[in-house]
């Protein structure tokens, strides 16, 4: 392959790999036909894209964008998939490779901010909850001491009007007789 066609193909993976911070890499080795596209149509549905490139082309490309790249995580036939958020490929990865059960696929790492993870970090970032649920586990963080306050403050209140209404209609009786 001339160094022009290299180039170009370099160029073109720069290009689509863009912004991309996040990633998992994935063993991709003895898979047939029909399952790689059945797992390519799971991931396009989340958004997420994948690719089987050279592995020097990749870690040459990953070097250039900045990314910390030990060169074992590229030994054997590498895929990678990038998309969404960063516990998005992970956990859809995680879930395709769960109900497939085959062997031909396994998660062999990733890379988050641009730093390299393990096997069980990839795992471990799959088992987090969506954006959304965690967000509002925050917020429920955060106000569950301002409505404990607020509970104690009008329970009192409650009491307090309680005892008044009762002293009220003591009142009103002694009065009466």
């Amino acid at each position: 392959m001339s160094k022009l066609l290299k180039r170009k193909i370099a160029e073109e993976f720069k290009e689509r790999y863009g912004q991309m911070q996040d990633c998992v890499l994935l063993k991709f080795e003895g898979l047939d036909v029909q399952t790689a596209d059945q797992l390519r149509a799971h991931l396009r549905k989340s958004g997420i894209k994948m690719n089987v490139v050279p592995n020097r082309l990749t870690t040459f490309i990953l070097k250039q964008m900045n990314f910390t790249v030990p060169e074992e995580m590229f030994a054997g036939p590498t895929a990678i998939a990038w998309g969404g958020e960063a516990t998005t490929a992970p956990k859809v990865l995680t879930e395709w490779l769960r109900t497939t059960k085959t062997k031909a696929v396994a998660i062999k790492g990733g890379f988050l901010a641009k730093k390299p993870m393990g096997i069980k970090e990839v795992r471990a970032l799959a088992e987090i909850p969506p954006r959304p649920v965690l967000l509002s586990m925050v917020l429920g963080a955060a106000i569950s001491p301002m409505m404990s306050l607020l509970y104690a403050m009008t329970a009192h209140q409650g009491g307090f009007a309680g005892l008044l209404e009762a002293l009220i209609e003591k009142k009103g009786k002694e009065a009466a007789q």
